[in-house]
């Protein structure tokens, strides 16, 4: 048998090309090495933001460039219908931003007026609260603004979501971990340990394993770094109502947990959760929320970000031979997913 449509990855990316070729009318097969994937799609933050950098990787700021991209991306999500957002935790959250250097808001304003000039979806507004939110430390960081516009989403609720759209419409989804590709005179063979499997038309979104799966077929660089994020119980209902932004993200989000994300790590495909990341989270956001430590750990989860040097998702077609490629975006990537099934498509 031979696929029409054949893409190796069931994340994020993979079911967002899925739903854009099956509302289109085509035949689609996703293969994935595991029937539920426990990687970055699921247990992201789920930030949506094409304004502040991310945090704790030193950029005040998104690039221009990525954030124009973004932006296409926001408006997205604001769009969903009201049943679409509800099943995966929509929430719009005001956000504390913490700095130290004054032109930080300078920056923020600026990005701010290049793409949202009108103030559609984004506000800035530069404020001390430290005298006023008992929770705040007083001379961890000089200046404190309040950025409007920050989404969060549930992303393991968005790919079940997803997945189940996708399947109501006709998916084939196989549990399989694909070795190498073959290129044949008239289509494409996909080699896993024990089957082969042929192809008109195959996508790459294996997030960080994309390059590897690629092989000699392309010289774009995917590469995987790991981010660790801990959980916490808010046993009084006693947390902010904000997102605090700093050298970390702190967050209560609508499954009443403390979110406290996340570490940037360069360990290459070690997905290990360390006693290391959980405390390094924790003094992070102790600067941020000075009694965060006297809240229980819940959880703790760790994830590969399929990254890229310049944050800009690869969605590319690799050769003459019908093959492309979803992949990159590292902590931008859940934001991007929502428009990769229109990106890849306009290529076909």
């Amino acid at each position: 048998m031979k696929y029409e449509n054949l893409i190796i990855g069931s994340g994020l990316f993979g079911l967002s090309i899925a739903r854009e070729l099956l509302n289109k009318g085509e035949k689609v097969c996703i293969i994935d090495r595991y029937s539920d994937p426990n990687e970055s799609s699921v247990n992201a933050l789920g930030r949506i933001d094409p304004i502040l950098g991310g945090a704790g990787h030193g950029n005040e700021t998104k690039t221009i460039e990525v954030a124009k991209k973004s932006l296409e991306a926001y408006k997205k999500f604001i769009s969903l219908n009201d049943q679409f957002k509800e099943s995966i935790e929509f929430e719009i959250k005001p956000t504390i931003h913490f700095y130290n250097e004054e032109n930080h808001y300078q920056a923020i304003n600026e990005l701010i007026e290049i793409i949202d000039n009108d103030r559609n979806y984004f506000s800035l507004e530069k404020k001390d609260y430290s005298k006023k939110i008992d929770f705040l430390p007083n001379k961890n960081f000089k200046y404190q603004s309040i950025f409007n516009g920050t989404i969060f989403i549930n992303t393991k609720k968005f790919r079940s979501t997803l997945f189940e759209e996708c399947n109501n419409k006709g998916l084939i989804s196989i549990t399989d971990e694909i070795k190498g590709i073959e290129r044949l005179n008239k289509g494409i063979k996909l080699v896993s340990k024990n089957k082969e499997y042929l192809a008109e038309r195959l996508i790459i979104a294996a997030g960080p394993w994309s390059s590897q799966i690629l092989g000699d077929l392309s010289n774009i660089n995917i590469f995987p770094s790991k981010g660790q994020i801990i959980k916490l119980i808010d046993h009084n209902n006693s947390f902010t109502e904000f997102h605090l932004h700093g050298p970390c993200s702190v967050v209560k989000k609508r499954d009443g947990l403390i979110w406290v994300a996340a570490t940037v790590e360069d360990v290459g495909f070690d997905k290990k959760i360390t006693s290391d990341a959980a405390q390094e989270l924790i003094q992070k956001a102790k600067l941020l929320y000075g009694g965060i430590d006297k809240f229980p750990i819940h959880s703790q989860t760790a994830c590969l970000r399929p990254s890229i040097l310049d944050d800009i998702p690869a969605i590319t077609q690799i050769s003459n031979d019908q093959i492309y490629l979803a992949s990159g975006g590292g902590g931008w990537g859940i934001m991007m997913s929502i428009m990769v099934g229109e990106l890849m498509t306009e290529l076909f």
